[in-house]
């Protein structure tokens, strides 16, 4: 028969959803529904932008040039070393409940219950008149405060009848190191209350993020929240065996630095579409179960999941580039974005995003002091992330880290012909040159037209030449002469100078090259072009 079962009662379930779209790299977020404003939240902070390695050999002037790179036997122990570069928590300790990927101590008297795997499911406790769940996912670089002032919203939907409802920020707390967000919800239905204690962290040590909702019966809601609080201190996420914690570079623009961020400026992305942005789902239900005209049972849950992150193609393209040119680089993964990393000579690590170009390049270097960028899971990209060159285009050659040899025997004849060709003309114009990075450009442009294999060179941070550009002759024989524009005066291109420091630094092979990698200060000088008045 239908209708009414014998005991009389009825059950009824009302529910309100939210869909979160999560944001990749500086980008903001808008709830679909109407609840107004741009939300910037950014999953890793992006602060700094620094500078790091150095890119295949140009033709050319490179006797004697030294990249800095770590031989390419290397390349696979150091990769592998990023799997062991923290250890794996231990767990099962006497005491300990397992679960996937998690460990904690459970309240005595409550019993648990795991369901899913390490990439996402959840936990159910219960005791004698209380009950909790956590849930558990891949993170998608929320920020936990955004995600439970959202749960708020949803608990004062429309669709959600309370007769009395107050929902506030409750103290944060940490859980297993991280700092944890919290949210009390108290309502009112059909003459009964109820309260919830709601806690939501990030565990950069497995990628995930963890939401916890807890309910007690009214009387004990005391003693049962010491018992899941006392849950939450014990909690310790036994993290993935890909996460590592790199030491960064001490200097971000240094020799090294500098070849590796004009290395990245000198290549664009063609064809490669952001990845969809991981969507987040709030819901919260409510069961109301009645007999007759009175709820004797009510209770509500909040479903909060998210989507996985896309492989991510521009990464994929960017380390294919940087291990086709003789780097050792990584891709890593934390708070819904990924990002590359490269080994530096020194041993150290430098982070590079692909969003924080500036519209140049396929990515920036990222500073020390932006810890965030130095954590996370070493990510081991299937086969069928397109790793296709043709997503990267080349623009022009990058520069050369070079260490020259200066002149070990003079070619009087040579010396005195290069001398009268500095000293025969003078720069036209008079305006400001900081650094003369336009005298150098002329007057290597000038050399290049009489027949001199020259170079343009510059120093980087913690170059005692820093920052100025002068130009590198090669000397007959062997050997190499620097000349300095900027000592020219008011009459002549500039003069020869021998200190060490002349012969050392980032080196251009052409001003069109320079040019093309620092649009602002560059000339893109053809030497077949250059003119100079009649004698």
């Amino acid at each position: 028969m239908g209708g009414i079962s014998a005991s009389g009662s009825l059950s009824a379930v009302f529910g309100a959803l939210l869909l979160l779209s999560v944001p990749s790299g500086g980008e903001g977020f808008v709830w679909d529904r109407d609840f107004g404003g741009l939300l910037e939240i950014p999953p890793i902070q992006t602060s700094g932008v620094a500078v790091g390695p150095e890119p295949a050999p140009a033709a050319n002037l490179s006797d004697g040039a030294d990249g800095g790179r770590v031989p390419t036997s290397e390349l696979s122990a150091a990769i592998e070393a990023l799997f062991t570069a923290s250890g794996r928590p231990e767990g099962g300790a006497d005491g300990r409940t397992e679960a996937p990927g998690f460990s904690f101590v459970l309240p005595p008297g409550w019993t648990a219950t795991p369901r899913g795997d390490q990439d996402g499911g959840n936990l159910t406790l219960e005791g004698g008149c209380s009950f909790a769940t956590v849930g558990w996912f891949e993170d998608p670089g929320i920020d936990p405060e955004v995600l439970l002032r959202q749960v708020g919203r949803a608990y004062r939907s429309d669709a959600l009848r309370f007769s009395v409802l107050e929902v506030e920020p409750g103290r944060p707390i940490v859980v297993d190191g991280q700092r944890a967000s919290a949210l009390n919800v108290f309502y009112m239905y059909g003459g009964r209350d109820s309260q919830k204690r709601i806690v939501a962290w990030p565990s950069p040590r497995s990628g995930r993020f963890f939401f916890a909702s807890f309910w007690s019966c009214t009387e004990g809601w005391e003693e049962n929240l010491g018992a899941f609080e006392a849950f939450l201190e014990s909690f310790r996420d036994e993290g993935s065996e890909g996460y590592v914690e790199l030491e960064p570079r001490n200097a971000t623009f240094d020799g090294w630095g500098s070849v590796l961020s004009e290395t990245l400026r000198s290549h664009h992305f063609e064809g490669v579409e952001a990845a969809p942005t991981p969507e987040v789902e709030v819901k919260v239900t409510l069961t109301a179960h009645r007999v007759a005209d009175r709820v004797d049972h009510l209770a509500s849950e909040e479903i909060v999941s998210s989507t996985r992150a896309a492989l991510p193609a521009r990464e994929a393209a960017l380390e294919s580039l940087l291990l086709d040119r003789g780097y050792q680089a990584a891709v890593l993964r934390g708070g819904g974005s990924f990002w590359v990393v490269v080994l530096g000579p020194d041993g150290g690590w430098q982070a590079i995003s692909s969003s924080g170009a500036g519209g140049r390049g396929v990515g920036s270097l990222v500073g020390p002091e932006d810890l965030g960028w130095y954590r996370g899971l070493v990510v081991a990209l299937p086969e069928a992330v397109e790793r296709s060159e043709a997503l990267v285009v080349q623009d022009c050659d990058p520069p050369r880290l070079l260490r020259l040899d200066p002149r070990a025997e003079v070619n009087l004849t040579w010396i005195l012909g290069l001398e009268g060709l500095l000293d025969r003309y003078s720069y036209s114009s008079d305006g400001a040159d900081p650094g003369s990075f336009a005298k150098a450009q002329v007057c290597w442009a000038l050399l290049e037209r009489e027949g001199h294999d020259a170079l343009l060179m510059r120093g980087c941070e913690g170059h005692p030449l820093h920052p100025r550009m002068w130009v590198i002759v090669r000397h007959p024989g062997s050997g190499h002469v620097a000349v300095d524009p900027g000592a020219a005066g008011d009459r002549g291109l500039g003069e020869i100078v021998s200190g060490a420091e002349w012969f050392h630094g980032v080196g251009y092979e052409t001003s069109l090259q320079y040019s093309c990698l620092h649009p602002g200060e560059g000339l893109a000088i053809d030497p077949g072009a250059v003119k100079t008045p009649a004698p």
